[in-house]
């Protein structure tokens, strides 16, 4: 079963070989479960991990009905190194969702995180180019960051069911996950 809204929980799947107790970083919660890109992660593989989001009563929400937890903070500025470190996240993380409102948080959340030190093996990130045509900057420069730490772009301009666009692009760290 998926609960995720074009399938990103089983893309982070798929490219782990069915992976049972991974790892998740989740910008952008949303929904305890309701298109959750990590509840069947959670649920069903045993997967740990941390969400984000901003909203504090979609935090308590998500926190009453989940295992993992959800930290309300603002995703653009928060210093998640030192929360990867107290944690003891490991240096490389199984999956990476982001995905906040508007596409330029997106991209600050993107740009906020310690990329130098902690990698994902698997990446969805949303820049909502069917929002509006300036949202293609931002997806430009997701592509130069995450092209310039060596990540591969596995698909690009996932389309949102609903409009039929273009609205996320997924991507794998290719020393990890096999790519033809």
């Amino acid at each position: 079963m998926k609960y995720s809204q074009v399938g990103q929980d089983k893309f982070a799947l798929d490219m782990l070989n069915n992976k049972r107790n991974g790892v998740y970083v989740e910008i952008g919660a949303y929904h305890s479960t309701d298109i959750s890109n990590t509840y069947m992660l959670e649920k069903d593989c045993g997967w740990t991990g941390l969400s984000f989001e901003i909203v504090q009563d979609r935090v308590d929400e998500f926190n009453l009905n989940r295992v993992n937890r959800c930290y309300q903070a603002d995703a653009t500025i928060f210093d998640y190194e030192s929360l990867f470190d107290r944690l003891n996240l490991p240096n490389q993380i199984d999956y990476l969702q982001v995905d906040i409102e508007p596409a330029t948080n997106s991209l600050k959340a993107l740009l906020a995180l310690p990329l130098e030190k902690y990698r994902f093996s698997t990446i969805t990130f949303e820049h909502d180019l069917y929002v509006s045509p300036d949202n293609m900057a931002i997806k430009d420069r997701q592509k130069e960051v995450l092209f310039g730490l060596g990540y591969v772009l596995y698909k690009e301009n996932v389309v949102e069911p609903h409009y039929g666009l273009p609205f996320e692009d997924w991507w794998i760290d290719p020393t990890v996950v096999s790519y033809p």
